[in-house]
Order: C-alpha cells, then sequence, then structure tokens
C-alpha cells in the first residue's frame, strides 16, 4: 500500500486535491464541510419537525422501529455517494462507515441491537456496479460496533432505480422485492438494517418488513446521510 501511495498519491474524495499523510479520504477544507446529522425531532425518522412524529411518518406508517442518518446530504457527500455508487469509488464505503460508527457510539438505542443487515442489491445490478455499496458500508459498521453481520436477505425482484421514481412509485415499485434467506438467522434477533442514503424510506420499510415477516424481533434503520 505504501509503494502504491509513492506512485499515485491519495486525493481527497471531494475535489482530488493531494492529501497529506495525516489525512484520510477527505482533505481539511473538505472534511471540515461534514456535518452530523443524527438526532432529530421525529422520533420515528429523526428528521426535523415542529412536535411529533412528522407527516412523513404518519402518511407512510413505516414498519421500523426508527431510522437514523449519520451525515448531512450536504457538499462533499451527494459527489462522494454518487462517485462510490457510479464511478466505483469503494473507497468511500470505508469512509461513510467510520463515520456512521462515530455518531452510533453517541446514540445509546442502537444498544440493544446485536446484528447488522445491508440491502441488497438485485445480483444484475452488483454485477454491473462491481460491489453493493451498501454491503461494504454495513461490513465495516459490525466491525467497529463489535455485532454480528448477518448475509441474509436477497432482492428477488429486479427493480427501477429509485433514483427516478417519485415517492409513490417508489413504494410500489419496491412491493414484494425482498427476501430472507434461512429466516433462523434472523429469528427473535434485533437488527440494525444499513443502507447509503434515506430518500423516502421506501427500500428501508419494505425490507424491515421482510425481516419482519422471517421473525426478526426488532428493525432499526442506519443510514450514511439523508436526502
Amino acid at each position: 500500500m505504501a509503494l502504491i501511495n509513492l506512485l499515485i498519491p491519495p486525493a481527497c474524495l471531494a475535489c482530488n486535491q493531494k492529501l497529506r499523510s495525516n489525512q484520510k479520504y477527505l482533505c481539511s477544507e473538505c472534511s471540515g464541510k461534514v456535518r452530523g446529522a443524527l438526532s432529530g425531532d421525529c422520533p420515528k425518522c429523526g428528521s426535523l419537525c415542529e412536535d411529533g412524529i412528522c407527516h412523513h411518518c404518519r402518511d407512510l406508517g413505516f414498519s421500523f422501529e426508527f431510522a437514523r442518518s449519520a451525515l448531512q446530504y450536504k457538499d462533499p457527500l451527494p459527489d462522494m455517494v454518487h462517485a462510490m455508487k457510479y464511478r466505483g469509488m469503494r473507497s468511500v464505503g470505508g469512509f461513510l462507515a467510520d463515520k456512521m460508527a462515530e455518531a452510533a457510539k453517541d446514540y445509546p438505542p442502537f444498544e440493544e441491537y446485536t446484528d447488522v443487515v445491508a440491502i441488497p442489491l438485485h445480483p444484475v445490478r452488483k454485477r454491473e456496479r462491481g460491489f453493493n455499496q451498501s454491503e461494504v458500508i454495513a461490513r465495516r459498521l459490525a466491525k467497529h460496533l463489535d455485532k454480528n453481520y448477518l448475509d441474509c436477505v436477497v432482492r428477488k425482484r429486479y427493480t427501477r432505480s429509485q433514483t427516478t421514481l417519485e415517492r409513490d412509485a417508489r413504494l410500489n415499485n419496491l412491493s414484494g422485492a425482498f427476501v430472507v434467506r434461512k429466516p433462523a438467522k434472523v429469528k427473535g434477533k434485533n437488527l440494525i438494517l444499513v443502507d447509503d442514503v434515506f430518500t423516502t424510506g421506501s427500500t428501508l420499510n419494505e425490507v424491515s418488513r421482510a425481516l419482519y415477516a422471517a421473525g426478526a424481533a426488532k428493525v432499526a434503520g442506519y443510514t450514511a446521510t439523508r436526502a
């Protein structure tokens, strides 16, 4: 690794500026722009709202216990997530997992959850991308938090990309798309379900439903950021 860094010096994932030896993933300027977003007013999704559960959660009736995001979706996060998913920059997943681990340690509700599960990609899309970004994040997060990683959910139906759809279409697009392999793995367990971005919550919700149907006791969503 040291030889590679000499030949190709590591660059900031956001602005491509050469990194110093004590810097990892981001330069000082870009790192200073990253802001936490774990706590919020809505007890269900963690979003900012004036009173009680936000209208989004009331309308959709999410099945997960709660969902939280570690980071605000502000510069440089959108460009980093795009680079990870569409330019093959797998190392962004490591950065996001590290930040999620830091935030989770200061959020007591996660302590009662023992296992980590990733939102799955359909095998076709995983071959196209080369990896499942949610799995990269989830595996590293599990190690940080000293929890078990479970590879137990599969995407049985190929669906359109959620990024191209409106809210209602997102919900219909994912209906029945996920199934749990070997339900005994999740039966009676409290699970942290990991994804890269919380947009409408439809993906977390559908996978949570599949996990509950397989016997999970509790499912909490945890994403790197929230759009």
